[in-house]
This record gives C-alpha cells, sequence and structure tokens, in this order.
C-alpha cells in the first residue's frame, strides 16, 4: 500500500484555499509558495506542475534533503529511528529512479544544472515494538523544482508512502521517484529540436549534399503515451489535454 487511502478522497479545494493543512497536517504549502495549487495524484500523491513547463535543454541539479520538518511535533524514539533508516538513501534512490522514469529526457546533475531540486522528510512513523499495537509504518516527504536563476517555483510534490516494514520504504521511494522522472520526461516528450543553421555556400566550396529528411513525427505513438500517463495517474486533465494539443500542432 503506497498511502492511506484518504488522501485520494480529499478536493481540490481542500488543497489550496482552507485553513486546515492536507494530509492531515503534513502538507505544509508555505514551504512551496503560493504558486503551487496542488492536485491529488494516484501515482505522486500530490502533484503540482508550472503551466507550460519545458525541460528540455535544462538540467536537474539534485541537492542534499534539507533536515526533517517534524510537522506534527516531536515524535517517539521509534519515529526518529526510522527516518535515521532510510534517509541515508533518500538522495541514491531520488538519482536512480529519476534516471529510469526519465530515460535522458532530462539531464541530472548532484553539482550543477540550472533546475534545482530540494527535498525534505515532514514526518515518519516507525515500527513498533508492541505486537499489540503493531501497524503500518509511513514516510511523509515534500520535494519541489526551482529555478536556479530566479528562483521561481516550477514543480511541486508531497506523498505519504506506507508499508508493513520500514525496509520496505526506500524500494518505494525509488519507484515513486520512476513515476516522478516519467512525468517530468513528458515536459519534452513532444517538444521539436532546433534546426540547425546552415552556413552561406561559397562559391568555390563544392555544393552540401542535401540532408535526408527529417522522420515523421510519430503522432500516434505520442498520443499513446501519454495516455498511458494519465490512465497512471500522472497527469492532470489540464496536462493530458495540453500535451496533447502540443503533439498534435507538432503533427501539423
Amino acid at each position: 500500500m503506497r498511502r492511506p487511502a484518504a488522501l485520494l478522497l480529499l478536493a481540490p479545494a481542500i488543497l489550496v484555499g482552507q485553513g486546515t493543512l492536507p494530509d492531515q497536517g503534513r502538507l505544509e504549502p508555505a514551504w512551496f509558495g503560493a504558486a503551487a495549487a496542488f492536485q491529488p495524484s494516484k501515482a505522486l500523491g500530490f502533484q503540482w506542475l508550472k503551466p507550460g513547463l519545458d525541460l528540455s535543454r535544462r538540467t536537474l541539479r539534485l541537492k542534499a534533503w534539507e533536515p526533517a520538518a517534524w510537522l506534527l511535533g516531536p515524535r517517539a524514539p521509534k519515529d526518529q529511528a526510522l527516518l535515521t533508516r532510510v534517509e541515508r538513501s533518500l538522495d541514491a534512490n531520488l538519482t536512480a529512479g529519476l534516471r529510469r522514469g526519465l530515460k535522458d529526457a532530462v539531464a541530472l546533475s548532484p553539482t550543477h544544472g540550472d533546475v534545482v531540486v530540494l527535498g525534505r522528510v515532514v514526518d515518519a512513523i516507525g515500527d513498533s515494538d508492541d505486537y499489540m499495537s503493531a501497524g503500518q509504518v509511513a514516510l511523509s516527504f515534500d520535494l519541489k523544482l526551482v529555478d536556479g536563476d530566479t528562483g521561481e517555483l516550477l514543480g511541486a510534490f508531497h506523498d505519504t508512502l506506507t508499508g508493513k516494514q520500514g525496509d520496505g520504504l526506500p524500494l518505494q521511494f525509488r519507484e515513486w521517484s520512476v513515476d516522478l522522472g516519467r512525468l517530468l520526461a513528458t515536459t519534452t516528450a513532444v517538444i521539436p529540436k532546433p534546426e540547425a543553421t546552415k552556413p552561406p555556400a561559397a562559391a568555390a566550396v563544392p555544393a552540401i549534399p542535401p540532408v535526408p529528411p527529417r522522420p515523421a513525427f510519430d503522432l500516434e505513438g505520442a498520443l499513446r503515451r501519454i495516455e498511458g500517463l494519465k490512465r497512471d495517474g500522472l497527469l492532470s486533465e489540464e496536462e493530458y489535454q495540453a500535451l496533447r494539443k502540443k503533439a498534435a500542432d507538432k503533427a501539423k
């Protein structure tokens, strides 16, 4: 089980306007900024992408995670212990998951890049020593994409992963990162690459052989990929329609 079912029942109005914080107080909109209008997502918990975001020819710089925020206040030693066990693997699993999901659509780097990726844990529920009260473990976290030059928010994500044992949470987080990579890859999937500029031909230089025509854009394939992302819950209706329009425009 990836997250409590109640998360997916929250209406969008709860996410952006009312006084109580979503995800039982574990989602703090102030950390992301006023631009983030979160929507529920089957795969990513809560998500927001800047409309029209284009990550083609950009690089994601994965910064070290911030200290845990513990939004629900001080927690029991077992919760602190769970965080200690999983936090050392967060960077590696985020990197591995993004690479798998992006499939080279966007470059990744730990040291340079014009889009900064920031993350933090906001809550954890560890294993109980009392078998009478044993239940699920949980890890709640935030992730955001920020323009490295302007500080503008480009993407915002929050989720709570749950399971029977804390040792399974790192693998769940890696799979979550794969889904995130697939979503971010859609911001480049239908963006045409710029044509190379041809130098003017000199009188004494032989004519340049004609460049073979570029293969026709596979509109049907692009639409299938977009439909698949929509079925997986990685796209909102607005993002889905925008990507279909981009694909149709490119095919003309």
